[in-house]
């Protein structure tokens, strides 16, 4: 049975006049995909920021077990001056510890063709918008976490940045993703689980993006049916 990772409970966030989550409650466990939908605006990053427990609720209660890993990547690329491409990514690691790993080969190779000098000593500050977005997406996917939180990971990602993702959160089916992205495509190839955040609250559908569009429109004929009734 999948041990549980996060938990909020009656969690409400007020910004203004109008909450943008009212008494939202959910869950995460071990190996969830969930994919996160909404207007902009309506909550998305606020719920993922505290999720990730960089933001805290003006209400409620969030628990996360003790053992739980987690990493999270945020919209805003950026890091302090002179740093490298090495440093985001292998730290302090010496080269025969990172360079054995076959994983961690793998997701430099995937990420950025390769793992030579050339490309881990560029600062940072040289990269693209792409680029920045691939180190932060490396640093997270090298580390050993029980849940990555993904916000907009596609983002200045190209068709082959986007499927290369996709297929390795498939292969680490042992990982727990929540991501908020408005990629169709990826959020089909990865979530088995959607959260809609709307009007505050967070509706949740199984499936994909595909499986969450057949299930609203569903739900609304339903609803429509029984005010007919009324």
């Amino acid at each position: 049975m999948a041990r549980n990772l996060i938990n909020l409970e009656s969690v409400s966030k007020q910004y203004g006049v109008a909450p943008i989550l009212d008494s939202v409650s959910l869950g995460v466990s071990e190996s969830e995909r969930v994919g996160v939908v909404g207007r902009n605006g309506g909550g998305k990053s606020t719920l993922m920021k505290i999720i990730a427990g960089v933001d805290t609720p003006d209400e409620g209660r969030v628990t996360r077990s003790s053992w739980a890993k987690v990493g999270y990547l945020n919209q805003s690329d950026s890091a302090p001056a002179a740093t490298t491409v090495r440093d985001l990514i292998i730290g302090s690691k010496k080269t025969h510890e990172w360079a054995s790993d076959a994983g961690v080969r793998e997701i430099l190779r995937g990420l950025f063709g390769g793992y030579s000098s050339e490309i881990l000593d560029r600062p940072y500050s040289s990269l693209s918008g792409g680029e920045k977005r691939r180190v932060g997406i490396a640093g997270l996917l090298i580390e050993p976490l029980d849940l990555v939180l993904l916000d907009e990971p596609t983002n200045h990602l190209d068709v082959e940045g986007v499927a290369w993702l996709a297929h390795h959160l498939r292969k680490r089916r042992e990982l727990a993703v929540v991501v908020i992205t408005h990629d169709r495509w990826f959020l089909d190839e990865i979530a088995d689980k959607t959260w809609e955040v709307i009007g505050g609250k967070v509706e949740e559908y199984e499936g994909g993006y595909s499986a969450y569009v057949l299930a609203k429109a569903e739900r609304a004929r339903q609803q429509a049916s029984e005010d007919a009734r009324r």
